[in-house]
C-alpha cells in the first residue's frame, strides 16, 4: 500500500461522528504507522504567489455568489447507481470498461481516486451532484486514467528517473482540475483555491483553525468541511498541532502552471497525454516515442478548437491571462 492509503485514519468514522456532534475539539486520529515530516511535506509548502492568486479567485467568486447559490448551482445529489453508470459509459467510450473496476466505500477519505491496481474508488455516502458528475469523470477518467493507459506504452514506463524526467504530479493534477471545470456553469477555480489556502492554514494552525476557515464557504455542508479539514491535517495523531499532508497544494499550483503552459505553447495536448509526465518533459517524451498516437479524451477529440476556447475562457475567469 502507498503513502496516501496509509494516511487514511483507521478511526475516521468514529472521529467524524464525534466531531460533527460537537465541533469544539481537535480530533485525535489513529493510523497504521507513524509518518515523518519529510513524508508529510514531500510535495513542498505553499508559495506566496499562489496564495495571493488563490485569495483573488475566492474573493471574486464570493463577490458574485453566496455559498448557498453556489451549492444550488450543483443541482440534485445523485445516487450511487447514477454515478457508476455514467463512469462506466465514459470508460466504454474509450474501450476501457474492463480495465478499471469501480468500488464504493465509507472508508475512503477522498471523494474519488484511482489506486495503483486500477480501481476507481468512490467515497460513501455519495456526495456527487448533477453539475459535479461530468467534471469528476473528466478529472479521474479523462485525465488520470487516459494518461496512465498511455504511460504503460512508453519506453520510459516506470523508468522516469533513469530517463531524467521531472516530477509529474503538479502537471497531472493541474490538468485534472482544469478539465473538471469544463462542464461547469461557473468556471471559477474556487474549490482548489480554498483547498490551497486551507493547506497553508493547516501548516500554521490546528484542525479547528482549518475548520473555522472552511465554514466560511461550507457552512451548509459541515460534513464536506470536515472531510476537507481531515485531508489537510492527515498524518497527525494530535490535530491541535500545526502541520499535515501538503499534497493538496499540487492541485491549485498545477492548475495555474499547466493552463498557462497550454496557452503559451499552442495546446500540445497529444504530447501531454503521452503518459504521466510533467509539461517540462513533453519534448523529450515525443523524441523517445515519435510515432505513438496517444488515447485522447473525447471532450478534446470531438472539437479541438472548442477545447482551446474553453481553456482560454477558464484562464481569463481565473486571472491567468
Amino acid at each position: 500500500m502507498g503513502l496516501v492509503d496509509d494516511l487514511n485514519p483507521t478511526n475516521y468514522q468514529e472521529e467524524k461522528q464525534r466531531f460533527l456532534n460537537n465541533p469544539t475539539f481537535n480530533p485525535q486520529f489513529h493510523y497504521k504507522r507513524e509518518f515523518s515530516q519529510e513524508e508529510l511535506s514531500r510535495h513542498g509548502f505553499p508559495a506566496d504567489g499562489y496564495q495571493q492568486l488563490a485569495q483573488r479567485i475566492i474573493d471574486a467568486t464570493f463577490q458574485q455568489f453566496t455559498p448557498h447559490e453556489l451549492q444550488a448551482q450543483r443541482g440534485r445529489l445523485l445516487t450511487q447507481d447514477k454515478v457508476t453508470a455514467a463512469i462506466q459509459q465514459f470508460l466504454q467510450a474509450h474501450s476501457l470498461e474492463n480495465r478499471f473496476p469501480i468500488v464504493w466505500s465509507d472508508k475512503f477519505v477522498s471523494r474519488a481516486s484511482i489506486d495503483a491496481h486500477n480501481t476507481i474508488r468512490l467515497r460513501l455516502p455519495c456526495s456527487v451532484y448533477e453539475e459535479d458528475l461530468s467534471g469528476l469523470i473528466y478529472h479521474e477518467i479523462g485525465t488520470h486514467v487516459l494518461r496512465r493507459v498511455n504511460y504503460e506504452q512508453q519506453p520510459w514506463y516506470k523508468k522516469k528517473h533513469q530517463f531524467g524526467f521531472s516530477p509529474h504530479l503538479k502537471t497531472e493534477e493541474g490538468m485534472a482540475v482544469l478539465h473538471s471545470l469544463f462542464p461547469k456553469t461557473e468556471v471559477f477555480a474556487y474549490r482548489p483555491a480554498i483547498y490551497h489556502l486551507a493547506t497553508y492554514k493547516a501548516q500554521e494552525g490546528s484542525f479547528l483553525d482549518v475548520w473555522q476557515f472552511l465554514l466560511q464557504y461550507y457552512a451548509e455542508d459541515q460534513e464536506t468541511a470536515f472531510t476537507i479539514a481531515v485531508k489537510k491535517k492527515r498524518g497527525l495523531t494530535d490535530t491541535s498541532q500545526p502541520g499535515g499532508f501538503t499534497k493538496d497544494l499540487v492541485y491549485f499550483e498545477g492548475f495555474v502552471d499547466i493552463t498557462r503552459f497550454m496557452i503559451a505553447n499552442h495546446f500540445p495536448l497529444k504530447a501531454l497525454y503521452l503518459g504521466k509526465l510533467s509539461w517540462r518533459d513533453v519534448d523529450r517524451a515525443q523524441k523517445l516515442n515519435p510515432d505513438y498516437e496517444p488515447l485522447l479524451p473525447i471532450f478534446y477529440t470531438r472539437d479541438p478548437a472548442a477545447y482551446e476556447r474553453r481553456v482560454r475562457e477558464i484562464a481569463k475567469t481565473n486571472f491567468l491571462i
